[in-house]
């Protein structure tokens, strides 16, 4: 967090600034389990078929890792996405995020420090807010968890009457 102030900082208060700074900050770990999650792909066994029967890299890549490796990337994605905002509104508390009169979370619950002791609901509606979007986010990943890639159904063996058993 202390590199994206230092980018906020030197880049100005801004969304722009704040932007860039938890984009700076946040792509790192998913980039790394998006690469690990194609390199375990990549060394599967039904890949090192695909590619003894000649199938190019592009359809590689187009039907098997790149739908192998988008439902856990997105989930991924989804889940730093209440860790982002609470570093945009983090930013914004601070000065370095969006400027007055934009509705910002981070901006609100600084306008609202004044207030706390009159008006608590002022500073809870963007905390809130904040947590709301949190249980969110784990409970969309976990709806998305179940979710898998449809393949094709095998068509299914015709049964014939059995033989009786023992006989």
């Amino acid at each position: 967090m202390i590199v994206g102030i230092l980018v906020a900082a030197a880049v100005g208060p801004g969304t722009g600034g704040a932007a860039l700074a938890v984009a700076l900050i946040s792509w790192p770990a998913l980039s790394a389990h998006a690469a690990a999650l194609v390199q375990e792909v990549r060394a599967s066994a039904f890949l090192t078929a695909q590619r003894a029967i000649g199938a190019s890299p592009f359809w590689i890549l187009t039907r098997h890792v790149l739908p192998s490796v988008a439902g856990p990337v997105a989930r991924h994605a989804l889940l730093r996405l209440p860790g982002i905002a609470l570093a945009l509104a983090s930013l914004g508390f601070l000065g370095l995020g969006a400027q007055p009169p934009a509705p910002e979370w981070g901006l609100l619950l600084d306008e609202s420090r004044a207030y706390v002791e009159r008006a608590p609901w002022a500073a809870l509606a963007p905390a809130v807010a904040l947590a709301l979007l949190a249980g969110l986010a784990v409970s969309g990943a976990a709806l998305t968890q179940g979710r898998r890639v449809r393949r094709a159904a095998p068509t299914p063996v015709k049964m014939t009457k059995e033989a009786p058993v023992g006989v």
